[in-house]
């Protein structure tokens, strides 16, 4: 849920105030569909779940083309942190998941261009942390104590991941530096 709670919130607070066919029309042009496993039902989940908790909060509703009234949004001030909050994580924590990583990086241009490269080198922590812990020795340890070896073979792409990962995030980190991208410097 926290990919499409990102997303939600994103789309509303840029769109300025959205229903919900807005809401799925703007993330299917974005084919969040395909990188963030957003499905039609879950934004309308999200958008229920959102008001229900003050992110967002209802503001209008309008006559439906052919069918019910649409509700209207607008984030609110909690919605706001909210949903710079997770877009932060999803930047800097590698346990976010692959999908909020792409729903924050659909948003990276309202963050302030000197912070990016920052969240980027708490996520190369992290993830370095984790190469330590599968060091080549503790695999070749797991394989003497009976497990099969191709486990071995899962430690090095594991391994392999991670450092792609960590070799990405520390690139992109310096071509934000460099001026790559537009940012608000807002958020």
């Amino acid at each position: 849920m926290t990919a499409t709670r990102m997303l939600v919130l994103g789309v509303v607070h840029e769109l300025g105030q959205a229903h919900g066919y807005q809401v799925r029309r703007e993330l299917l042009t974005w084919r969040a569909d395909t990188w963030a496993k957003v499905a039609p039902g879950s934004i309308y989940q999200a958008l229920r779940t959102l008001s229900k908790h003050q992110l967002l909060e209802p503001v209008a509703t309008e006559a439906g083309t052919g069918g019910p009234e649409r509700t209207v949004y607008r984030i609110t001030p909690d919605g706001e942190t909210e949903f710079f909050d997770l877009v932060r994580r999803a930047v800097s924590d590698p346990d976010t998941g692959p999908e909020s990583l792409a729903a924050a990086f659909a948003f990276l241009q309202l963050l302030n261009r000197d912070e990016v490269p920052n969240l980027l080198v708490y996520r190369v922590q992290a993830l370095s942390a984790r190469i330590v812990e599968v060091s080549p020795p503790l695999f070749d340890r797991v394989v003497d104590d009976g497990t099969p070896p191709q486990v071995a073979a899962l430690g090095e792409l594991y391994r392999t991941k991670l450092q792609a990962e960590i070799d990405w995030s520390i690139e992109l980190a310096d071509r934000i530096r460099n001026g790559a991208y537009e940012f608000s410097n807002q958020g």
